[in-house]
């Protein structure tokens, strides 16, 4: 693992005389609108909460992130939880800014949003604050797009979800169902059909507006079936997909949304069969070398919380491992300087492999997993 103190390709050589980290080109390792200052770090955590998908994430923060940060040796209060009020702050505007410009008066680690839409708008708002922001719910690739150094991406980017599909059918003509005025389906799409196109195979997109639409999308699939069929809508028209093509023959299918755990809540027996890319999953072989194992984290999360954690949670206990070793490789939480940790940091936690491009912040160590619906649960598949 290398240290922030240490050269590296785009991470801190050097510092200014004030202390702050350079790069090699001599920019600032962090530029922000706040002037780099020394202050006593207090440990103060701001979390989200998007939705159902918050008080896991909530959770799994309050494991991940120790009482007092850095394991104690910085000192100050102990850590504290602030609720950012979700997507409901997109709903009014101005409101989103004014609330996290708020926040990050009080807070030194800032745990991103569940969703990236809530990413995309809370990014820039870090970036004027020169706060970091630790993204583990955004993974639309252009949150790391607008030249802002702000996130530092725990998660795989939309535009690799495909990457596992195309290598488990690694010949013949791909189909992919891209949900229009999406971002996210658009990203996933558009890495799609570049990995396919790699491989030397033909690509057709199929867009559509509602899910109301995708019974004619089958009704056309027959005429001309592909080899493997790929599907980067909403949640919810890739679970009508599913029921849809669930009731006759279809080709291999690859569904974003049979990923997750709860495809198969409203399909049942249906599910079995389709397959899904896959941030986490406990039962992947991952060895991890910073923090617990995925089945140590499993076991204490159930104890704590009375139910298993699904991908969210373990995404978020990932990003406070990644954020604690930084802040014990910068000795301090100053942004800039934990900025420039997470730059050289490569490591392995409970959620696989943790790299990142040192400008971007894009994620581009972890990789995706893919699992398929057998017996009512998705099992990994080898590819």
């Amino acid at each position: 693992m290398g240290s922030a103190r240490r050269g590296h390709p785009g991470g801190a050589g050097r510092g200014r005389p004030d202390g702050a980290p350079l790069l090699r080109d001599g920019r600032p390792a962090f530029p922000g609108r706040r002037a780099y200052r020394r202050r006593r770090p207090d440990g103060r955590v701001r979390l989200p909460r998007a939705g159902a998908d918050g008080r896991p994430v909530d959770d799994a923060a309050r494991r991940a992130v120790p009482p007092r940060t850095g394991g104690g040796r910085l000192g100050g209060p102990r850590r504290r939880l602030l609720d950012d009020a979700g997507v409901a702050l997109l709903r009014v505007g101005l409101a989103v800014s004014l609330t996290v410009e708020d926040l990050l008066r009080r807070v030194d680690l800032l745990a991103g949003p569940y969703s990236s839409g809530l990413t995309r708008a809370v990014a820039p708002i870090a970036e004027a604050h020169g706060v970091v922001l630790w993204n583990h719910g955004g993974a639309a690739d252009d949150i790391h797009a607008q030249r802002l150094r702000a996130p530092v991406g725990i998660l795989t980017p939309a535009s690799r979800y495909f990457e596992p599909a195309l290598r488990w059918i690694p010949d013949g003509p791909v189909l992919v169902l891209c949900r229009r005025a999406s971002g996210f389906s658009a990203a996933v799409t558009a890495g799609a059909e570049a990995a396919a196109r790699r491989q030397g195979r033909p690509v057709r997109i199929a867009m559509y507006s509602a899910a109301d639409t995708l019974r004619r999308f089958v009704a056309r699939l027959a005429a001309e079936p592909p080899a493997l069929l790929l599907a980067a809508g909403r949640f919810e028209d890739d679970v009508a997909l599913a029921g849809i093509l669930s009731h006759g023959a279809r080709p291999p299918t690859v569904l974003v949304a049979a990923g997750v755990r709860q495809f198969g809540e409203p399909l049942g027996v249906a599910a079995n069969g389709f397959v899904g890319p896959s941030q986490w999953q406990a039962g992947a072989d991952v060895v991890p070398d910073l923090g617990p194992s995925a089945a140590h984290f499993v076991r204490r999360f159930t104890a704590c919380f009375g139910v298993a954690p699904d991908y969210p949670a373990a995404q978020a206990y990932a990003a406070g491992v990644v954020m604690s070793r930084c802040v014990e490789l910068a000795g301090t939480l100053e942004q800039e300087r934990l900025r420039a940790a997470a730059a050289t940091l490569d490591c392995t936690t409970l959620f696989g492999r943790f790299r990142i491009d040192p400008v971007t912040g894009l994620q581009t160590g972890h990789e995706m997993l893919l699992v398929e619906w057998m017996e009512g649960r998705p099992r990994v598949v080898p590819v």
